[in-house]
């Protein structure tokens, strides 16, 4: 069975992208063409179905793109791969299976970067548990405050809304996804109970920010590779959001809401986490 060796699995806004983008670079490490394959998300987060087939052919049409404008010659098999995983038999055990059977992907680390794994519940761990055995997970941990403004940020800027109203705050504060996304407090623990330390990676999101490079040779003593000293991404901010003027009750209010989750995070990982 074709199957990842490795997944990141979150949080979102925290550094993923960074991630993926820097080890695709590494010639011991492979991971599909489209980042967040949502395989696991898909099928026990039921919130998520809305996007995810969209979010995979989005993927797909993208790749396709690249491949014509960065290769003179076109592979027929990689353009028959990537047409199979944009296909309408999406999000089944035998696609998530091809997604990593590549020649390319042979003798390789194999990697899946999706950041919504982080949310599913304790039936969906068991089955990728029971799908994938064992298998190294990393996570991402960022400020939840500061996490959960940059996700609004992005949302916001998505739909084009640059300076928003008192009411477009109100609905971004009250967002189901912005609880979902960084419920630390719920997820650390749930994985701690489903795979053993030597297996969890926990990352300092702000040590990723301020010195890249002891975060990427962290990643690759975990995942067993070499050192490679060929990344071009190490300094480079992958998908910033841009700076929004925040309202003083926005502020308080994702205080106030994930003040929990704030301690959660001092009390498991320490103040560095924070600060």
């Amino acid at each position: 069975m074709s199957k990842p060796h490795f997944l990141c699995i979150g949080a979102q806004k925290a550094g993923t992208s960074w991630l993926y983008a820097n080890l695709v670079q590494h010639p011991g490490i492979w991971m599909p063409p489209i980042k967040e394959l949502h395989f696991f998300n898909h099928l026990f987060v039921p919130e998520h179905r809305s996007w995810t087939r969209w979010h995979i052919q989005t993927g797909v049409n993208r790749a396709l793109k690249w491949h014509a404008e960065n290769n003179e010659k076109v592979d027929l098999s990689f353009i028959k791969y990537l047409v199979e995983l944009g296909s309408d038999e999406l999000f089944t055990e035998n696609w998530y299976r091809r997604a990593f059977d590549r020649p390319s992907a042979r003798d390789k680390v194999v990697g899946d970067i999706t950041p919504e794994y982080s949310t599913i519940p304790e039936p969906g761990l068991a089955y990728l548990r029971q799908l994938l055995g064992t298998v190294k997970i990393i996570y991402i941990i960022r400020n939840p405050v500061d996490r959960a403004l940059s996700q609004i940020r992005m949302n916001l800027q998505r739909r084009s809304i640059h300076k928003p109203t008192d009411e477009q705050w109100n609905e971004a504060l009250e967002s189901w996804d912005l609880v979902n996304r960084g419920d630390f407090k719920t997820y650390v623990p749930r994985w701690e109970s489903f795979f053993a330390g030597g297996d969890l990676l926990f990352l300092n999101y702000l040590e990723l920010k301020n010195n890249s490079e002891t975060i990427i040779r962290t990643v690759e003593r975990f995942l067993g590779v070499e050192e490679f000293d060929g990344y071009t991404d190490l300094g480079k901010i992958v998908h910033k959001t841009k700076q929004m003027d925040i309202p003083a009750f926005a502020a308080q209010r994702l205080e106030e809401k994930f003040g929990p989750q704030t301690e959660f995070v001092k009390n498991r990982f320490g103040n560095s986490f924070i600060e």
